[in-house]
């Protein structure tokens, strides 16, 4: 005779045969599991197995069980409602003014990225995209054009123009990192998902490059995007076989599109096989597969480039991409504060860096490491490159392990302080916000570039070569000669052509260009902001015949002063 949890005595409980306990799963077996049922429900799973520990004493009957109420606001729920909030948020902060002429932050990225986006839309064909400056023909073949066939259906398909379809279409691929990052974190870790997304959706190094015309952030995004794919699809079960083979497939489909798209990031490969293990070679295979298209790509590139004549740009960046690798840079004067900078403040600002770094040692020693892994990875590559990192997106890989850092410490700080949880997130939003404010605004030194690109349509014949900053070219869609300002740079553009020249002034590659059927100069008015532009200036108008000189744009004809020409 036994005595139920009420206290009353059970006559019959003697000849009740005994129910199993629920089976717990082994602590070998806990990362299995709980990836199958999501990282998300282990809590709510433990406290049901727990009360039914509880409640299932010896000789208790489980034949007709009450039925158990699901929760109307789980932790699973809460987190997805929240976690779409914060992608709101990433699309709408750089939605915004997606006109904005392309000129913010660095931006000789951006203008051949655009002027190959146009290009291709006027006909020069997926394999042979083409910038605008002479000489011809100039390819781009820095990577397959997979960013300016996407902004060129967006364009189509929605009416905008060319630079707004660029900044949407780099706005949904961090929104696509977003949510790649969200199913990672709360499928292998269940908490911080949501301040993980928070933190990159305000961090000002993904709110600069998360807008620009260029592919950096679209690559990131379907990376990011293609590993929460191939991560559920592991995770998943004989009873769902039709589906996590989808997964797999599309997460190998978005890591192959992510990796051509900027080939730089296929280091990325490395976290990626950490949580793939065990790893068989099925699976090695397969993600080293992945990497195909963007070879095949430079294969075709290499050939292009030897047949093509043309400019030399292509080969020159190709020997300049050889020679930075390496550490020497490291060691130069000013390298550790310049990265010290860009951590602190441009990047992540002081209180992410901060929060990232601890959530990422401390989490390290308790829960996943994939994410350290990760940075480490990220952070070994851009040793190797370090005479590149002062093009800041070459930090845009670090920002998912940083966010996933921020996240932890933010979960961790309202596990322990409730009413302190919020205030860390909306110090970082804040900071965030305002050292990245000057990037919705255009640079004052390029503020008159509409004006200007409109009285160069106006001066300048359609067919006519005009040397100008690249950006003005871009602007009043000319072709023409890429104007320098230094004298290595000038150096360099002239050995674009073939020829070695002696170039110690910018005037100097102007009469250059002029040898080279350049017809026209034309650069934005002189705002006192540079002395060598006025000196510029000046040389042009004491050599060649000036058409147009206002505070907004200077137009020359490169005939000389005083011919019939």
């Amino acid at each position: 005779m036994s005595q139920s949890l009420s206290g009353e005595t059970d006559q019959k409980a003697a000849v009740v045969p005994l129910t199993p306990r629920p089976k717990m799963p082994s602590s070998r077996g806990n990362r299995e599991f709980y990836r199958g049922i999501g990282w998300h429900d282990r809590d709510e799973h433990e406290k049901i197995c727990l009360t039914e520990f509880i409640a299932m004493e010896p000789g208790m009957s489980t034949q007709n069980p009450e039925p158990i109420e699901p929760r109307k606001n789980t932790p699973a729920a809460s987190s997805a409602w929240l976690g779409g909030v914060a992608l709101i948020f990433v699309l709408a902060v750089r939605a915004i003014n997606p006109d904005q002429p392309i000129v913010e932050n660095y931006v000789g990225r951006q203008i051949p990225t655009a002027m190959a986006a146009r290009n291709l839309e006027r006909g020069s064909g997926f394999l042979y995209p083409q910038l605008d400056t002479a000489p011809f023909p100039n390819y781009f073949v820095v990577e397959p054009p997979i960013y300016q066939t996407l902004v060129i259906g967006l364009e189509r398909l929605t009416g905008v123009s060319l630079v707004a379809a660029g900044r949407l279409v780099s706005t949904l691929g961090w929104g696509l990192a977003a949510v790649g990052l969200f199913v990672l974190v709360r499928g292998r870790e269940g908490s911080g998902a949501c301040y993980a997304v928070l933190a990159l959706a305000v961090f000002p190094l993904g709110i600069r490059y998360g807008r620009a015309f260029q592919p950096d952030a679209l690559a990131l995004g379907l990376v990011l995007a293609g590993f929460a794919c191939w991560n559920q699809g592991l995770a998943g079960n004989q009873a769902a076989r039709g589906r996590w083979r989808a997964l797999l497939a599309a997460g190998w489909c978005l890591l192959a599109a992510g990796f051509a798209a900027r080939v730089i990031l296929a280091y990325l490969l490395v976290p990626i096989l950490l949580a793939s293990r065990p790893l068989r070679l099925a699976k090695l295979m397969a993600l080293g597969a992945t990497v195909l298209p963007a070879v095949l790509w430079y294969v075709w590139a290499i050939g292009l480039i030897g047949r093509a004549g043309g400019s030399r740009a292509s080969a020159d960046n190709q020997a300049v991409w050889l020679g930075t690798a390496g550490l020497a840079a490291l060691l130069q004067p000013g390298t550790a504060r310049f990265v010290a900078q860009v951590l602190c403040v441009r990047a992540f600002t002081p209180i992410g860096t901060v929060l990232g770094v601890w959530g990422l040692a401390c989490g390290a020693r308790s829960r996943d490491r994939l994410w350290l892994v990760w940075a480490g990875s990220t952070l070994a590559v851009m040793a190797l490159l370090s005479a590149k990192l002062h093009h800041e997106y070459y930090w845009l890989p670090l920002a998912p392990a940083m966010a996933v850092g921020v996240g932890r410490a933010l979960a961790s700080i309202g596990q322990a302080r409730p009413w302190l949880g919020g205030l860390p997130a909306l110090v970082l939003m804040g900071l965030a916000l305002v050292q990245a404010r000057s990037t919705f605004e255009t640079p004052r030194e390029w503020r008159s570039i509409v004006e200007a690109g409109r009285a160069v349509q106006t001066v300048v014949p359609k067919g006519a070569l005009v040397v100008a900053p690249e950006a003005l070219l871009f602007q009043a869609d000319r072709r023409g000669c890429r104007l320098e300002w230094t004298g290595p740079a000038a150096r360099r553009a002239a050995g674009e052509w073939g020829q070695a020249a002696e170039l110690g002034r910018t005037i100097d590659l102007v009469d250059f260009y002029r040898t080279r059927g350049a017809l026209y100069f034309a650069d934005l008015g002189d705002a006192g902001l540079d002395p060598r532009r006025k000196d510029l200036h000046d040389a042009v108008r004491r050599r060649y015949k000036v058409k147009m000189d206002i505070p907004s744009i200077f137009i020359a004809e490169l005939a000389i002063a005083g011919s019939t020409r």
